[in-house]
């Protein structure tokens, strides 16, 4: 008798077993839809980079410097230094100059400027605002 259940035993077992390999197959292949449901996009602009310290300042434009002298332009701009030590200069505009690391010359163009210094001997001049 006992001859006789197991290769039933077996015979149930495997279609046990190919029952739920055709399920999971089944279900592997159902394609849910990516909605970001939830996420917001919000262009990088000049505005949402700014520090606090300069939220006065409507700006336009982002420069971003590679050593060296810096140039910014009329434009109200967030002008951003580099690690190394470097001339930065707003030219027009209300500017928020941040000079980054080294020893920096940051110099505002009299036009209610904010410049922001970092770790090193920076030096201000004509910034309306500086913070060391």
């Amino acid at each position: 008798m006992m001859r006789k259940f197991i290769p039933r035993l077996f015979v149930v077992f495997l279609i046990a077993l190919i029952l739920t390999g055709a399920l999971s197959a089944f279900s592997a292949t159902n394609v849910v839809p990516n909605v970001r449901l939830g996420q917001q996009i919000q262009a990088v602009t000049a505005n949402t980079l700014k520090p606090v310290e300069c939220s006065a300042l409507n700006l336009t434009t982002i420069v971003v410097c590679s050593g060296g002298n810096c140039d910014g332009t009329r434009a109200s701009e967030l002008i951003l230094g580099t690690a190394a030590g470097e001339r930065i200069r707003g030219r027009g505009g209300r500017d928020c100059i941040v000079g980054g690391g080294g020893d920096d010359n940051l110099v505002g163009n009299n036009s209610q400027d904010v410049c922001i210094g970092g770790p090193g001997n920076d030096t201000f001049l004509t910034c309306e605002t500086q913070i060391q």
